[in-house]
């Protein structure tokens, strides 16, 4: 018959052995979890920043009388107006902006790449983007470039790339990107 003191010694060694394994599991399903919610919200991100640069693209250094600076300028006084990027800059920031405002707890994405079709409008037209993302630079091939006016049914494509950073020390750090590609209006 066994006493309560080797019960008490049984149930320890039991709980040291299970402990750890319990730990592990519980970790690696947070871990799981914050890795589908990375990736879902870097793809959200990206097709923001896509769906920003379709609207944007088409005027880029326009300054007709229905453009406006920012989106808080469209009022009820000019409710056709639209978001005009003054240059290259204003628009690569623009995206930038919708990108990071939609990788909510994710913190700032570093890297946004922004890639336009050459506008040739041949069947079938360029692709966008043509595989040629430049790892240093946003890397524009006709958003407004050398003033070449991108059009209606031009394509744009927004890629990010981000690192993500496990809670899990055993676990590497990965590089996660996402993209999306869109018409501009």
């Amino acid at each position: 018959m066994k006493t309560n003191d080797s019960r008490h010694g049984q149930a320890l060694v039991e709980f040291a052995l299970v402990f750890p394994v319990f730990m592990l599991l519980l970790f690696g399903v947070i871990e799981v979890g914050r890795f589908v919610y990375t990736d879902n919200a870097l793809s959200q991100a990206a097709r923001e920043g896509a769906r920003l640069a379709a609207v944007e693209a088409r005027w880029i250094g326009d300054s007709g009388l229905s453009c406006v600076a920012s989106p808080g300028d469209i009022t009820a006084a000019n409710p056709g107006a639209h978001v005009c990027p003054a240059d290259l800059d204003a628009f690569e920031t623009d995206v930038d902006g919708a990108v990071n405002r939609m990788a909510v707890g994710l913190g700032t994405v570093p890297t946004v790449y922004i890639s336009c079709n050459a506008g040739n409008r041949v069947d079938p037209p360029d692709p966008a983007p043509s595989g040629e993302w430049d790892e240093t630079t946003v890397q524009y091939q006709s958003c407004g470039r050398n003033g070449a006016r991108t059009g209606s049914g031009d394509l744009v494509s927004v890629r990010i790339v981000y690192q993500y950073n496990p809670i899990i020390p055993i676990i590497p750090s990965l590089s996660r990107t996402a993209s999306a590609t869109m018409a501009i209006n």
